[in-house]
């Protein structure tokens, strides 16, 4: 399973998509990304979602939990 954190974009946002291909996530980022922050899914925006997406057990899925930890 992948996910993409909202806040490793940078935006103050607890919001995370989950699924098992990019494609998957690019299109839960891209509703959430129009619904929560009214930016739409340009090709930029894309590309930094994909560099963002992760395998769950990865060092970088551990990272992006710890820093929810207030």
């Amino acid at each position: 399973m992948k996910d993409f954190h909202c806040r490793d974009a940078g935006m103050k946002c607890d919001f995370v998509a989950r699924g098992s291909s990019d494609r998957e996530i690019l299109d839960q980022a891209g509703r959430h990304a129009q619904q929560a922050h009214n930016l739409p899914m340009t090709k930029d925006l894309e590309g930094r979602v994909l560099g963002l997406i992760h395998d769950e057990d990865s060092d970088a899925h551990r990272q992006s939990m710890g820093s929810m930890i207030p």
